[in-house]
C-alpha cells in the first residue's frame, strides 16, 4: 500500500477534481495546431500548405485537418478538394502499410477513421482486423490477450469460494519488492523499500500490479537506486528478479516480466457485472505477510478518484501491501485491483474495476507508457430544459490549439454521440473515448445552437484525438490567458472591466 495513505488519498482526490474536468487522457505536449481564419485568404493558403507537410509523416492527422478546411473553407474550393483527396488516398496507402507490417493496432486505428468519414477499404472490416489481431496474439502464446473478449463461467454458487479454490487463488500472487537502497534521515540510516502485491495473468510470467508500486523503475525523474523483485507465495525466502513491461500513471497500473511459468495464472472477470453488495475478496501482502486473504462487499460504485473513470469503494480489510493485488469474486476471476485505501478511516478503501486493466492490457504488453486519448475540453453532463434527466455533455471550454478549438466545437455545444453511439453524461462520453486509439478521427455529434424558428441545430464537428498531456492543468495555463484559464478551473468565466486588472464573473458553471 501507498505510504502514509491518508495524505496519498487526499492529494488523489485533489489532483482528481483538477484534472477531471477534461474529457480524456498521457504524455507532453506538441506542437500547437493553427485554427484558420477562413475568411482570409492568406491564412487559408498557409492552412493548406501545412496539412501538405503533415501529410508525409501523419497521414490521419492531415486528412483530420484537411476534412475541416473542405467544411468550412468558400473559398478556393478546387484546391481544398484537391488536397481533401490526396489526403485520403496517402491515408489509404498508409493502412494497406500497417496490414502488410501486420500493424494490427495502427490499421485498426487507420480504419476507424477512414470509417468516420466514409471511406473504409471494402476489402477489410473492423470485426476482420480484431480477428487476424486475436489470431496473431494466439499465435504469440499471449492467451490472456486473446481472451479479453470472453469472461470464465462462474463455478457452482457457494457464497464463499472452496478451501482448493482459495489455495489456487494465493499461489497465482506475488509481493512485488522495491529496492531503493538506504534513506538517510536525521543522520540515521534506514532500508527504503516499496512493498506491494501482484498477480499472474498467464503462463509467460506477466504480473499485473500498480503503478505507484514501481514508480521509480521508469519515472526518469527518479535519480535514486531501485531494484524490482518479486516473492512467490510458494517461496517468500528468495527474492526473483523482475522488469517493468509497460505502465499507466492515469489508472495506476503496471505490468511486470518474470523469467518463470506460474503453477496459477488468474482470470479477468467482468467488473460491468457487480453490484452494491456483491461479496469480494482480496489476496496480497498487507505489511509484507504473505498469503493474506481478506473478504468484503463493494460498497459504492462510481467513486470518482481519477481522471478518467470511475472506481469501487469495497470494505475488504486493505493495508500498506496490498497495493496491486487482486480483487476477486467467488468464482476466482479478477474483478478489481487495490487501489488506495484512508488508514484513519477502517473499511475506506478503493479498487480499479478490471474492465480499465482490459481495456489498456494490449498496450501494456505492448511496452512503454500508455497514452490515451484526449480532445482538449472541458465538459459536464447537462439536462434538457425543464428537466433533471442527463441529455449529453456540455462543451464550456476548449484549450487553444487542441482538437476541439481546431475542430470549431462552439462553446455550450452539447455532444451526444461519438461515432453514432449516445452519450448522455461525461462518464458516458469518457466511456467511449478511452477505448479508442490516439491518433484517430472520431466523429463529435450534438446540439450548437438553434435555428431561426427556434429548433436545436444539429451538427457533427470531426475530431482528432491527440495524446493527453501529462498535466493537463499546466497546459492551459501555457496557452490561455489566465482569466480564460480560470473557467473549467472553478466554472467560473471571467471578464475583464476597466483599465485595470478587475474582472466580473459573467457566467458560472452549475456544480463545477
Amino acid at each position: 500500500m501507498l505510504k502514509g495513505k491518508k495524505k496519498v488519498f487526499f492529494i488523489i482526490l485533489g489532483i482528481s477534481c483538477f484534472l477531471a474536468v477534461f474529457l480524456s487522457g498521457c504524455k507532453t505536449t506538441k506542437e500547437v495546431e493553427t485554427v484558420v481564419d477562413y475568411s482570409d485568404e492568406r491564412s487559408l493558403l498557409y492552412a493548406i500548405d501545412q496539412v501538405k507537410k503533415i501529410m508525409e509523416k501523419d497521414p490521419v492527422r492531415a486528412l483530420w485537418r484537411a476534412r475541416i478546411l473542405f467544411d468550412n473553407a468558400t473559398n478556393n474550393r478546387h484546391m481544398v478538394e484537391s488536397l481533401y483527396s490526396d489526403a485520403a488516398i496517402r491515408t489509404a496507402d498508409e493502412f494497406k502499410t500497417m496490414i502488410s507490417a501486420e500493424k494490427w493496432n495502427d490499421a485498426l486505428r487507420i480504419y476507424r477513421s477512414l470509417s468516420v468519414l466514409s471511406m473504409a477499404p471494402g476489402d477489410w472490416s473492423e470485426e476482420k482486423i480484431i480477428e487476424t489481431r486475436l489470431r496473431t496474439w494466439e499465435e504469440e502464446g499471449k492467451t490472456t490477450l486473446a481472451n479479453l473478449g470472453t469472461v470464465q463461467k462462474s463455478t457452482p454458487e457457494d457464497e464463499a469460494p472452496s478451501p482448493r479454490i482459495v489455495a489456487n487463488m494465493i499461489q497465482g500472487t506475488v509481493t512485488v519488492w522495491v529496492d531503493r537502497g538506504v534513506r538517510v534521515q536525521s543522520g540515521v540510516g534506514y532500508a527504503d523499500r516499496v512493498i506491494g502485491s501482484g498477480f499472474f495473468i498467464d503462463k509467460s510470467g506477466y504480473i499485473v500490479t500498480n503503478y505507484h508500486v514501481i514508480a521509480s523503475e521508469v519515472d526518469p525523474k527518479y535519480e535514486g537506486y531501485s531494484r524490482l523483485y518479486i516473492k512467490l507465495a510458494s517461496d517468500s525466502d528468495t527474492r526473483i528478479p523482475a522488469r517493468v513491461i509497460g505502465w499507466d500513471p492515469v489508472f495506476d497500473l503496471a505490468l511486470l516480466k518474470t523469467e518463470i511459468e506460474p503453477s496459477v495464472v488468474f482470470q479477468l472477470g467482468s467488473s460491468e457485472s457487480l453490484v452494491v453488495g456483491t461479496r469480494i475478496y482480496a489476496i496480497g501482502s498487507p505489511a509484507g505477510l504473505e498469503q493474506t486473504l481478506t473478504s468484503g462487499i463493494v460498497s459504492a460504485q462510481k467513486r470518482r478518484l481519477i481522471s478518467l473513470g470511475d472506481i469501487l469503494q469495497i470494505d475488504a480489510p486493505i493495508n500498506q501491501g496490498n497495493s496491486g493485488g487482486p480483487i476477486v469474486d467467488e468464482a476466482g476471476r479478477v474483478q478489481a485491483i487495490v487501489f488506495a485505501g484512508i488508514e484513519s478511516f477502517e473499511g475506506l478503501n478503493f479498487a480499479i474495476p478490471v474492465e480499465y486493466l482490459k481495456i489498456i492490457l494490449p498496450d501494456l504488453y505492448a511496452g512503454g507508457e500508455v497514452s490515451h486519448p484526449w480532445v482538449g475540453a472541458y465538459g459536464k453532463t447537462v439536462a434538457l430544459p425543464g428537466s433533471s434527466a442527463p441529455a449529453g455533455v456540455g462543451l464550456f471550454y476548449a484549450v487553444p490549439g487542441e482538437p476541439s478549438s481546431v475542430s470549431g466545437i462552439p462553446e455550450n455545444a452539447v455532444i451526444t454521440s461519438m461515432n453514432g453511439i449516445q452519450v448522455n453524461t461525461l462518464e458516458d462520453l469518457q466511456y467511449q473515448l478511452i477505448r479508442q486509439i490516439p491518433g484517430s478521427i472520431v466523429r463529435l455529434s450534438g446540439i450548437a445552437g438553434e435555428s431561426e424558428s427556434g429548433e436545436p441545430q444539429t451538427r457533427d464537428w470531426y475530431v482528432y484525438l491527440s495524446n493527453r498531456p501529462e498535466v493537463p492543468g499546466k497546459l492551459i495555463f501555457d496557452r490561455d490567458i489566465k482569466s480564460r484559464a480560470l473557467y473549467p478551473f472553478f466554472g467560473m468565466k471571467l471578464e475583464k472591466v476597466g483599465r485595470f486588472n478587475k474582472y466580473v464573473v459573467t457566467q458560472i458553471i452549475k456544480g463545477a
